[in-house]
């Protein structure tokens, strides 16, 4: 590990607890790992009634664009479109959480595979969350039961969202012609995420940064954290783990994206396989920007309008496009309540015995 200066020291152990909480010993640690409980009771109850509100939403939108009309274009589609869509969908989830044990395999976390695709499901209860920031449950859950670092999970949860970013940004590539200054914007979106990843990527960097900052009095637990979360992600961001991810991510997306694309020919669009892909990229960066629970709103909106550049008048767009979130949004929350009540009920077993070892 190279020299932080002030910061080279610091232990593991040290960088995942409040200032002025940390365990004074590696078995005050190890118990305080193994027992401290967590109540999920209220934040299922929240993402309950965050699906409950989402539906409801999604059912004013169905009238505003005119129940008749969208019972009846419902009523038109094919019967093989939905459970394709929702297949594409599920394949997608899935692609993603095989990425997320592939790195902690890669961090050599003592987890199977099965628990961790159950912890990575079961974040999705949250997903209706500005930047989806609940899917950090899922590193929460592994905490409890096998002492893994939260600010590891936090670099992991870092290394999945630039590889999301990077991802959408080359599928919306294939559609620029939807918006005027389309070339510009993703020009600047690449080149942010791209010196992102250089200053994640190299340690010389960020280590004199966080070293210097770290100086300041008051600020060296918070910067001890922030090392090691920047940390986990430059072992990510090395160059077979950083393709591996990058490569789910894009296939994951794309298959997302074209349960958009079968959804949307429903509704008479001949769209090419390229443009849904953009219409699909575009509304969900919109969403991620947007800050909103779930990008719930601005995605939608994004979304119909382009849809409207595509020749489909705003009250048809919508129905297209309410169909689709429900297959996304309130499903992945559905299979996240599903995986957490899973979770809960045959995987929270507590191990006190188990610590990460020190930096």
């Amino acid at each position: 590990m190279q020299n932080y200066g002030p910061l080279r020291q610091l232990k593991r152990e040290d960088c995942d607890w409040p200032i002025g909480l940390q365990p004074k010993k590696a078995t005050d640690l190890a118990s305080a790992n193994g027992a401290r409980a967590v109540s999920w009771s209220r934040p299922i109850g929240q993402a309950l009634f965050a699906m409950a509100t989402i539906m409801c939403l999604y059912l004013g939108a169905a009238v505003w664009a005119g129940w008749a009309d969208f019972r009846g274009a419902i009523q038109q589609m094919s019967l093989s479109t939905l459970p394709m869509a929702i297949s594409l969908v599920f394949l997608g989830l899935g692609l993603r959480a095989c990425r997320w044990h592939y790195f902690t395999q890669k961090l050599n976390w003592p987890v199977p595979v099965h628990l961790n695709v159950v912890a990575f499901l079961a974040g999705f209860a949250f997903t209706a969350t500005p930047g989806k920031v609940g899917e950090v449950v899922k590193s929460v859950l592994l905490r409890t039961r096998y002492g893994i670092s939260l600010t590891e999970g936090l670099g992991v949860l870092m290394v999945e969202r630039l590889g999301d970013v990077l991802a959408i940004l080359l599928l919306t590539a294939g559609g620029l012609a939807l918006l005027a200054d389309g070339f510009f914007f993703l020009v600047i979106a690449t080149l942010l995420v791209a010196a992102m990843m250089v200053v994640v990527g190299v340690r010389s960097i960020y280590g004199a940064i966080l070293g210097r900052i770290g100086t300041i009095p008051g600020l060296r637990g918070i910067v001890s954290r922030i090392l090691l979360l920047f940390d986990v992600a430059h072992e990510l961001l090395q160059p077979l783990p950083f393709l591996v991810g990058i490569t789910i991510a894009i296939v994951a997306w794309a298959c997302e994206g074209l349960a958009l694309h079968i959804i949307i020919r429903e509704f008479g669009i001949e769209a090419s396989v390229l443009t849904s892909l953009c219409v699909f990229g575009f509304a969900t960066l919109a969403g991620a920007l947007s800050g909103l629970p779930g990008g719930l709103g601005s995605t939608e909106v994004v979304m119909v309008l382009l849809l409207t550049q595509l020749g489909m008048p705003v009250a048809v767009a919508a129905v297209p496009v309410v169909v689709f979130r429900v297959c996304t949004l309130w499903l992945g929350s559905l299979i996240g309540v599903s995986f957490m009540m899973v979770w809960l009920a045959f995987c929270e077993e507590k191990r006190a015995d188990v610590t990460r070892e020190s930096l």
